[in-house]
């Protein structure tokens, strides 16, 4: 295959490593969920109610742009440069936010974050890709699951309290100095990270931009359409949404791998599911404490209950299926994880109605957390196995840009069924979290899709892979 043989990180740089990553998605995690506790206050504040849905979208958006051209700087230049200009967009955006004294200025920091946002992630990617040992590689993308916990616990509380007590500007101004203190450690690691100096293909490079340009367009118009909730659409506003939903569609396909949207299978499928999964989840869970607060009369911290018990169980999830060793239990976790977030979500569905006890979704949020958490790191493993090292960003990027994509269009049409069944009390909470369920539906069968055709490239080199691991193991 012509793969060239990996340089792994000392063991001590490793362990940092993962450490600075844990801490770094820990604080996109935190600026996520205090944002969103927060950002009705900012609304109220700023005067921008009108603006709310691109307020809370447009990161989503923007980060489409960047995360496509995060893998191919990755490989090229190298990833720990498109690390530090991430951080540094990320903060920037952030403090813009901070200071914004209008709506408009506060969009265009949120932007700016998102921009950031895209290049962040997918080089933390690409080094454990290229520079961890695959043995270990499952503890690293377990270590990103679990770095969502603190943040699940503690993130809407004290935001809340931070709103209440200050201003909500502090909630955009504590994480860029967070990231001021780490990034000394940061550079001093990401240093030690052994690059092969490679051409940068500039024609590869125009070719993404174009059309993560029009998909970050596209879906940030689906956001701000779908978001509206006014009981009913006009026809102008209905098919603005269907064309948005159609356009981002073909605008994100060629940034994937060839045969994503056809589960084609290995590596399209592989990519499929990872960003099934992880849209079907987030969708679902954005009405759960809405769903409990209304129709059922819970408080906000009873209704937020559910947010902290799927973070536990997701990173519960994560955790065991990074103790596995055996190949076959691996394999079949992606199906055993996508069926366990289907039942979840299936359970949250009669809970729209005020006769059920909402504690069913509690339940439902606790399968579904756990099936989510033992799915979905897998999947970075699985596919950046499949990868030969000198795409190994590439395929960092195409695993970002289906988390990014995936989340947004299902928020965005789960959203445009809720808008749809209004005024109705349960109907449209059924209507949005039954779609979750019938595109779920989808991904347990993409799920027995993941495993390459035997004897193709990507199966060889999935063995080649593994074997490495296991004379890892024996040395």
């Amino acid at each position: 295959m012509g793969d060239a043989s990996p340089t792994y990180l000392a063991y001590r740089a490793e362990r940092m490593f993962l450490f600075l990553s844990f801490g770094i998605i820990s604080l996109i995690g935190f600026e996520s969920l205090a944002v969103a506790t927060a950002m009705p206050t900012v609304v109220e504040s700023l005067d921008g109610r009108a603006m709310y849905a691109l307020a809370v979208g447009v990161p989503m958006a923007a980060q489409l742009l960047t995360v496509s051209l995060a893998g191919p700087w990755s490989d090229s230049i190298g990833p720990r440069s498109c690390l530090c200009a991430g951080l540094a967009l990320f903060s920037g955006g952030l403090l813009a936010a901070t200071a914004a004294p209008s709506m408009s200025l506060l969009v265009l920091g949120r932007a700016v974050q998102g921009l950031g946002g895209g290049l962040c992630v997918v080089p933390l990617y690409a080094i454990i890709g290229s520079s961890v040992r695959p043995t270990r590689q499952p503890q690293f993308f377990a270590a990103f699951a679990a770095a969502w916990i603190l943040p699940g616990l503690i993130g809407p509380a004290i935001a809340g309290f931070v709103v209440a007590r200050w201003s909500w500007r502090w909630i955009f101004g504590v994480v860029p100095i967070l990231v001021v203190l780490l990034s000394p450690a940061i550079t001093k690691v990401t240093s030690q990270v052994s690059t092969e100096p490679r051409p940068l293909d500039r024609d590869g490079l125009r070719h993404s931009i174009v059309p993560a340009t029009v998909a970050g367009i596209a879906v940030a118009l689906l956001q701000v359409t779908s978001g509206t909730n006014t009981g009913g659409y006009t026809p102008a506003a209905l098919a603005t949404v269907i064309v948005a939903a159609i356009v981002s569609i073909v605008a994100i396909r060629p940034l994937l791998p060839a045969g994503t949207f056809t589960s084609r299978r290995g590596l399209g499928s592989t990519i499929l599911l990872r960003g099934t999964v992880n849209g079907t989840f987030i969708a679902t869970e954005a009405y759960l404490p809405l769903m409990l607060k209304e129709n059922h009369g819970w408080s906000p911290f009873q209704a937020g209950l559910v947010l902290t018990i799927s973070s536990v169980t997701w990173a519960l999830g994560s955790w065991y299926q990074g103790k596995i060793a055996s190949r076959k239990i691996l394999r079949l976790l992606p199906v055993i994880g996508a069926t366990c977030q289907l039942v979840g979500i299936c359970l949250a569905i009669p809970v729209a109605f005020s006769q059920v006890h909402g504690a069913f979704v509690l339940l439902g949020w606790l399968i579904a957390g756990t099936g989510c958490g033992l799915a979905y790191p897998g999947m970075s493993v699985h596919a950046l196995a499949l990868t030969p090292l000198e795409r190994k960003g590439q395929t960092s990027s195409a695993l970002q840009l289906a988390d990014t994509f995936g989340a947004a269009f299902s928020i965005a049409i789960s959203g445009l069924a809720f808008a749809l069944l209004q005024p109705s009390e349960s109907l449209p909470f059924v209507g949005a979290i039954g779609l979750m369920a019938i595109i779920q539906i989808g991904a347990v069968v993409c799920a027995t899709r993941i495993q390459p055709v035997p004897g193709s490239a990507e199966a060889l080199r999935l063995h080649h892979t593994y074997s490495l691991d296991n004379e890892s193991d024996h040395s």
